[in-house]
């Protein structure tokens, strides 16, 4: 027999409101289907939008039946009490949505006829800034968290779908390694499909990367919907996790200078010019980093973090430690090492302590076994595609730097599955890299 909590979630009414709308769903991906029935890859999208769904289900499940909270369900909490600021003032609704928190102003708005958003979410701007964009999601979801889910759970598979896309264009792997890399890695699809953070975190980065390189290909047709839509995923990252810029932006930088290498590679003088110039900017780079991390607030907030995590007993869960007590520029640098291997494979299978970790540490070691296959057969081969091409630079760049970023902020290992997501594709595009053969004789064409 539900309690009152789960019925709260579970009504006749958001259940059959989650029934049309998967039913909706469904129907609209059968005729999205059509579009792609000529190509060889055409199997992947509705087994893409299907994992997506169900695992985003069997999340919004378990945190309803078993956890009875948690970061999602106070994430659409907040959202339900901004819609009831608009029924009752528009004009506040908007001057909250458009506000940094404060408490002065929660006070001022909301009241015991609209109720009070969670203090825990509202006192964090990233995590109040997901209940905001929520909030819009509840005028068209019947105020259904269910329904709420499915939708973020399709808008996850048309971003991992986009990704796929993507990869297939340069044609450097089968589909089946694409698909694996992009689309069916459970954990991803888990924790990055429904009401979370994460999700919001993971779709708006692989957006931003989708049209960025539609911007800077030659091969393109740049189109004005692809600037619209990076300024809107970049404007969701600066406000939810702003440090992502940053970890897209340089590998960017580097994967356009491999793309104007390999323009003006039979003009000596250009490419020379361009390489020396591609590695004065990089040193530039790191000198001016390293000085300005010396006062930064994100190396700061990087340190709050880690030792919030290793020693604050409120947080439940097992805990890893890469070793960092110095978190002086020297010190993170230091910390490289272990906090990438971290980002990439951890959780190891033996430290798993539940169903959920037990996954994580078994793909964990899948992407280990890939690692050990990429160096055991033709690596040689693989690098040289690699180093020549700007999206396989991208990638191995965006998966160092984020896996980096992953292991030395995280400090649990049940927060780490979450941070490490977006490595995971980028990571496995690199390792999975099999027409290498072809690659190489299209390079030295």
């Amino acid at each position: 027999m539900p309690d009152l909590f789960e019925l709260d979630y579970f009504s006749i009414l958001d259940i059959a409101w989650a029934l049309l709308a998967l039913i909706m769903i469904l129907l609209y991906v059968n005729v999205k289907k059509k579009k792609y029935r000529e190509l060889d890859y055409s199997e992947y999208y509705t087994t893409n939008v299907w994992m997506k769904l169900v695992l985003s289900l069997v999340y919004a499940t378990y945190y309803i039946t078993v956890v009875h909270g948690g970061d999602t369900l106070a994430y659409w909490d907040g959202a339900l009490k901004m819609s009831n600021l608009f029924l009752k003032s528009p004009s506040l609704y908007f001057e909250e949505l458009f506000n940094a928190p404060d408490m002065t102003l929660m006070y001022s708005h909301f009241d015991t006829q609209t109720g009070y958003p969670p203090g825990w979410i509202y006192r964090e701007p990233e995590s109040w800034f997901i209940s905001k964009i929520m909030s819009l999601f509840v005028f068209v979801t019947f105020k259904s968290y269910l329904v709420a889910t499915l939708v973020m759970a399709y808008i996850s598979s048309l971003a991992s779908w986009k990704l796929y896309e993507l990869v297939h264009s340069y044609k450097l792997h089968t589909n089946r390694n694409i698909a694996i890399a992009t689309l069916l890695i459970p954990s991803v699809s888990f924790w990055c499909s429904g009401i979370t953070k994460d999700t919001v975190v993971l779709f708006s980065t692989i957006f931003v990367v989708y049209h960025a390189f539609h911007i800077l290909s030659l091969e393109i047709e740049t189109k004005r919907k692809n600037w619209i839509y990076l300024v809107f995923y970049v404007f969701l990252l600066y406000h939810i996790r702003s440090f992502m810029l940053t970890t897209i932006a340089l590998p960017l930088l580097i994967s356009y200078s491999i793309r104007l290498v390999n323009k003006y590679r039979q003009q000596k003088f250009k490419f020379y010019l361009i390489r020396f110039s591609t590695f004065s900017l990089g040193i530039l780079f790191f000198i001016l980093q390293g000085n300005s991390l010396s006062n930064s607030e994100e190396l700061e907030q990087a340190a709050i973090i880690n030792k919030d995590f290793a020693t604050n007993t409120t947080y439940e869960g097992a805990r890893y430690d890469i070793g960092i007590t110095d978190y002086s520029p020297q010190g993170m640098i230091a910390a490289f090492p272990a906090a990438t291997i971290a980002g990439f494979y951890r959780p190891f299978p033996w430290e798993a302590r539940s169903l959920t970790m037990i996954s994580n540490g078994l793909e964990d070691a899948f992407f280990l076994f890939l690692t050990f296959n990429f160096f055991r057969k033709n690596a040689l081969k693989k690098i040289n595609v690699i180093r020549k091409n700007e999206f396989l630079v991208f990638a191995l760049f965006f998966a160092i730097l984020m896996g980096y970023m992953a292991g030395v902020t995280s400090g649990l290992l049940g927060v780490l599955v979450r941070f490490k997501a977006p490595v995971i594709p980028f990571l496995l595009i690199v390792l999975t890299v099999s027409n290498y053969d072809n690659n190489i004789k299209e390079i030295k064409k």
